[in-house]
């Protein structure tokens, strides 16, 4: 049956529609029939105490310059749809978490939010971990100093995350020997402000970390493996990253389905875990990545299996 997707993300005409996930996902909507409209950005309001925004129809072509049409744009009740897709990246700032309160006025009984405002509000990427003891590096949340201090000195050589961040942005590594200790912290606590999270580092960090997608409660067995580039530690690959085919193995996914269970109790549809050696170090629920690789090195259409997942 034809349903009615509503896309919300950043300025479509700034992404790479060879690696975008959002884009698969577009592509693979239109492929079943599915009719695709994309949220002007900056539009977002609440009227007649419900949300409204400028959208108009979209349609997208990988053979064509440029990659998009919008037409018929025009204000619209965004209970008008049968699912709204929040792909919009971090940070998670004032005006995001203000979108998540407008996303939360839409009546869920005709129109499903992936993932949904008070979720992604009130579920840290970062923090999500701390739910399963079992499976994650050591790990502290502070922003004092002292405690950073002390962690390093117990684990040597030690990770530091801000918590509203993507893509590798502001990860330090940080070992005994650092002498840029004081000014780092500084830096990334903003002069003992702001929380961030610090884990042991993982060894097997140097062979790469695994991207594993989870679809309303479902562990994709196909994933990719990122490596870091030897002059840098973090596999991101918009930090300059590399990326190669995984499929997990048994143990694998007995820890995954620990944390997709805990996933799908929490309404959460649409995950991407970080793994490195059998630690979960990340779990990304505001704009789940790498759909696009899993898609070219499995010969797969993940796209496709996340609409019929999601219904």
């Amino acid at each position: 049956m034809t349903k009615k997707v509503l896309i919300i993300m950043d300025p479509i005409e700034s992404i790479n529609i060879k690696k975008d996930t959002t884009y698969q996902l577009i592509l693979s909507a239109q492929a079943i029939g599915h009719e695709v409209y994309y949220l002007m950005p900056g539009s977002l309001a609440i009227k007649h105490l419900k949300p409204f925004a400028d959208i108009g129809k979209l349609k997208i072509d990988e053979n064509a310059n440029p990659h998009f049409k919008i037409s018929e744009i025009q204000e619209l009740d965004l209970e008008g749809f049968n699912y709204v897709l929040m792909r919009k990246d971090p940070p998670v700032d004032n005006n995001y978490i203000y979108m998540t309160y407008i996303l939360d006025l839409i009546n869920k009984k005709n129109t499903k939010v992936i993932n949904c405002g008070f979720i992604l509000r009130n579920q840290n990427e970062k923090l999500i971990t701390l739910n399963f003891p079992n499976h994650i590096p050591e790990t502290i949340l502070t922003c004092k100093k002292e405690d950073i201090e002390e962690f390093k000195k117990i684990h040597k050589k030690i990770i530091l995350k801000p918590l509203n961040l993507m893509g590798g942005q502001s990860i330090y590594l940080l070992d005994e020997e650092d002498k840029n200790f004081n000014v780092i912290i500084e830096d990334i606590t903003n002069r003992g402000k702001n929380y961030i999270i610090a884990q042991k580092y993982i060894d097997e960090a140097e062979i790469g970390d695994k991207r594993i997608i989870i679809i309303n409660g479902e562990v994709i067995e196909e994933a990719v493996i990122r490596k870091p580039d030897s002059s840098d530690h973090r596999s991101n690959i918009a930090s300059g990253g590399t990326i190669e085919k995984y499929n997990l193995n048994s143990d694998e996914i007995k820890i995954c389905n620990d944390v997709a269970i805990f996933l799908k109790k929490k309404n959460i549809l649409f995950a991407g875990l970080d793994m490195i050696g059998d630690k979960i170090t990340e779990v990304n629920i505001t704009s789940p990545t790498c759909i696009a690789e899993i898609n070219k090195f499995h010969n797969t259409d993940l796209g496709r299996k996340f609409w019929n997942k999601i219904q």
